[in-house]
């Protein structure tokens, strides 16, 4: 609308200059020939037009320049807007605290029993590896994808001959025995494990390679409420870890010494039928006593102890 405005504008100054430099030219439209009065006629109209198209066109630029300072003012802010989301969800930084490399020969889509003994000396290797990671505890659930792409693009920089890559992410290097409990990751082909066949451990060819991601559900909540829920009965989290491997080491200790006073290893030259039940008395008697002195230590009762040790079970506390 604006261009057309503009050419409109631009023929009728062009008629206007015509009428008194060569008014001749006009001659076939007016079908008469042109004279000074045609020449005023024409300038009148021009004129005319001239006001009317800017009469016109005064408001419409006047808001169409209004409405380019607001959509700026729009395109602004949702640039703004969208340098803040990347921020919020960009990754954030890990440790790696386990390696284990769970290499084995590349089979492919083949059982091992499809192979000579040859055959199977000849495969490549399929290099897997897994990684036990550690993130700080209140990451995103949006910065969990970006931060498991990151750990896979740092780990595959370093060693391009890595095929497959397991990964489980934990919030607190503690819970690192147990199951995850942010999330856990696949890299391979097609995004599952035993894809990789001889050809794809040969040449490193990663163009069907996928990351399939498993989240924790609603991760956000779960972590507020672990961060809310570290101190109990007087006890930070550690020091509850603390008292549970030490109950489990009184455990123990009850187990061995009940087993020298009552072998029931058949081998053992002590060994009597009778020390089955003795042994379980004795075992039950010894372990009250060691668990009541780890109490004690701690100025916990019973009903913490119990508390305590369904906890560990719950989170997967190690023993250890």
């Amino acid at each position: 609308m604006d261009d057309l405005l503009i050419i409109l504008f631009l023929t009728s100054l062009l008629c206007l200059i015509i009428a008194f430099i060569k008014p001749s030219l006009f001659s076939r439209f007016l079908k008469e020939k042109a004279t000074r009065k045609n020449s005023i006629i024409i300038f009148g109209l021009s004129t005319i037009i001239l006001f009317i198209l800017i009469g016109v066109t005064t408001e419409p630029l006047t808001t169409n320049s209004t409405d380019k300072v607001e959509n700026k003012t729009k395109e602004k802010e949702q640039k703004n807007l969208k340098e803040t989301e990347n921020k919020n969800i960009s990754a954030v930084e890990y440790e790696i605290l386990e390696i284990k490399d769970q290499s084995y020969k590349a089979l492919g889509n083949k059982s091992l029993s499809d192979y000579t003994t040859q055959e199977i000396r000849a495969l490549p290797l399929d290099k897997k590896m897994a990684y036990r990671i550690v993130v700080i505890s209140d990451i995103l659930e949006d910065q969990v994808t970006p931060t498991i792409q990151k750990i896979i693009n740092d780990i595959t920089t370093k060693d391009i001959d890595i095929d497959e890559i397991t990964i489980w992410i934990f919030s607190d290097r503690n819970l690192i025995n147990g199951a995850y409990d942010v999330a856990t990751a696949t890299w391979a082909p097609e995004g599952k494990l035993g894809n990789v066949t001889p050809k794809i451990a040969k040449s490193n060819d990663r163009t069907n390679y996928k990351t399939t991601i498993k989240i924790r559900e609603n991760l956000e909540e779960y972590l507020s409420q672990r961060v809310k829920s570290e101190d109990k009965f007087g006890f930070t989290e550690e020091e509850r870890r603390e008292y549970f491997k030490e109950i489990v080491a009184a455990e123990d200790k009850a187990r061995i010494e009940a087993d020298k006073i009552y072998p029931i290893d058949i081998f053992d030259p002590n060994y009597k039928q009778e020390n089955i039940i003795k042994n379980i008395d004795k075992n039950r008697e010894l372990t009250d006593k060691y668990k009541k002195d780890v109490r004690n230590a701690y100025g916990i009762t019973k009903d913490v102890e119990v508390k305590i040790v369904n906890e560990a079970f719950k989170e997967s506390w190690s023993m250890e």
